[in-house]
């Protein structure tokens, strides 16, 4: 199931910041009340240790009006209720309140700012993405669940069709490719422009950071962080798309690890009833110049088609291949989306025995083969 680990980033911090957006989208007259029942289950055996179930409730209050002549606002308030675990060992310890969003968003004709805890994702890559920076979504969980990050960040747009964003977050714990938590009392900031032209788009996006690696270096635990990513996606008959991240980490004193990132990928439509997609992305890893992580050179490949036969079904297809250690992820899945109800049956296979390790290279929810079920209502 979801890793609880990327759970924790969603507190917010100060605690006043939750308060004051609660109120404010609770007492406003006419702000609707949404939210999100789902029960995911997923079993590799017939014993109740091989069996996880997780029930979550995302409850919402959403607001929208007009600030002045030129300017909307609207506030978004999403919580967490979630309990579950292995079903041989639920109790009340598997229970979790935490704030999943919780945001206020102002908006001009051409610039926008959002204050709070947010999500924010960019760039091309569909499934292998260097550029996951800002959440942990995983592309066999049909909800698309993700934490968050807090903070603030802005977005312009330009009359030639350019946009520019810029962020600045609060300390919190490891999220999308990260390794290590923000060291206390620190700042997260970067920046995106994105280029769109005749063919596609092209994007360069930068951030900074100081990690806390105290875990492995406890006398020197400040790490210093510095990211910069270029991507692009092409519309030539097929989409083509790349992105690539360069990370360099220093301590203090010496260099601990430079790694870059790079991810191709294109997509097809096959016109055979009512269309089957195909995806391919092949992503390459290389670590170097680390005192604690034997030089890397790891290629992972993935392929995913997917086909609607009706408006309300969709099946789907993904393979993904580590080469350096020879794990294999398979995924396959049954989706039905009505009004208010979305199912999906699902079915893997893999080598991994710890979905935890972070070693394989391959970031999956599952272990050895068998089903997973989700049920989720919205109203």
């Amino acid at each position: 199931m979801e890793r609880q680990d990327h759970l924790k980033r969603d507190k917010l911090k100060p605690k006043s910041v939750i308060v004051f957006l609660i109120l404010l989208a609770a007492n406003v007259q006419g702000a609707p009340f949404l939210g999100e029942l789902s029960l995911s289950a997923a079993a590799n055996g017939a014993a109740k240790s091989d069996i996880a179930m997780i029930t979550r409730y995302l409850p919402a209050l959403e607001y929208q009006s007009t600030l002045a002549e030129s300017w909307d606002y609207d506030v978004e308030v999403r919580w967490q209720l979630q309990w579950g675990g292995q079903v041989d060992t639920l109790d009340n310890s598997g229970i979790i309140t935490d704030p999943y969003r919780v945001a206020l968003n102002l908006q001009s004709a051409n610039s926008e700012y959002v204050i709070g805890l947010q999500k924010i994702n960019f760039g091309p890559a569909r499934l292998l993405r260097p550029l996951m920076w800002f959440d942990s979504i995983n592309p066999t969980d049909p909800l698309a669940l993700t934490s968050g990050v807090t903070g603030i960040s802005a977005k312009f747009h330009y009359d030639f069709g350019w946009s520019s964003q810029a962020w600045l977050f609060l300390p919190g714990d490891p999220i999308g490719w990260e390794g290590f938590p923000d060291q206390d009392g620190t700042f997260e900031t970067g920046g995106r422009i994105s280029m769109p032209n005749n063919m596609g788009q092209l994007g360069i996006s930068t951030h900074w950071r100081i990690a806390d690696a105290s875990s492995i270096s406890p006398d020197d635990p400040d790490l210093y962080e510095g990211r910069i990513g270029v991507d692009g996606f092409w519309d030539v008959g097929i989409g083509l798309w790349v992105e690539s991240v360069y990370k360099n980490q220093q301590l203090s004193d010496s260099p601990f690890m430079q790694q870059l990132q790079t991810t191709i990928g294109g997509d097809y439509t096959f016109w055979v009833g009512n269309g089957v997609l195909l995806i391919t992305e092949h992503m390459l890893i290389n670590i170097w110049d680390s005192p604690v992580i034997d030089d890397t050179n790891r290629l992972i490949s993935t392929v995913m088609t997917s086909y609607s036969p009706t408006m309300f079904d969709q099946l789907s297809l993904m393979l993904f291949m580590d080469w350096e250690t020879n794990t294999p992820l398979a995924y396959m899945s049954w989706g039905q989306t009505y009004d208010s109800f979305r199912f999906t049956l699902g079915a893997f296979y893999t080598d991994v025995d710890d979905p935890q390790d972070s070693n394989t290279g391959l970031s999956s929810n599952f272990s050895g083969k068998g089903i997973q079920l989700i049920v989720a209502y919205n109203h």
